[in-house]
């Protein structure tokens, strides 16, 4: 293993910096575009159904609230 010797000054600027590259990546980061889905409702209880009611139905609407495209893919019923 080879160690180099690093003074305490250089260890601070470096220190320093890669707080600041942290940061300016951050910020980039939570600027980047996205799609945003965002739900009317996202629950309902359809209570107590008898099978002679017939067919229940509740719809979820949703819309694209972020700047890209969004895409639903594998969607299944829970």
């Amino acid at each position: 293993m080879i160690f180099f010797k690093i003074s305490e000054k250089s260890r601070l600027y470096l220190k320093k910096n890669l707080i600041l590259v942290i940061i300016i990546f951050g910020i980039l980061f939570s600027l980047h575009s996205s799609p945003i889905i965002t739900f009317e409702k996202d629950e309902h209880n359809f209570g107590d159904i008898r099978e002679e009611d017939g067919k229940v139905e509740c719809d979820f609407i949703f819309t694209n609230d972020g700047d890209e495209p969004l895409k639903l893919i594998k969607v299944k019923a829970g």
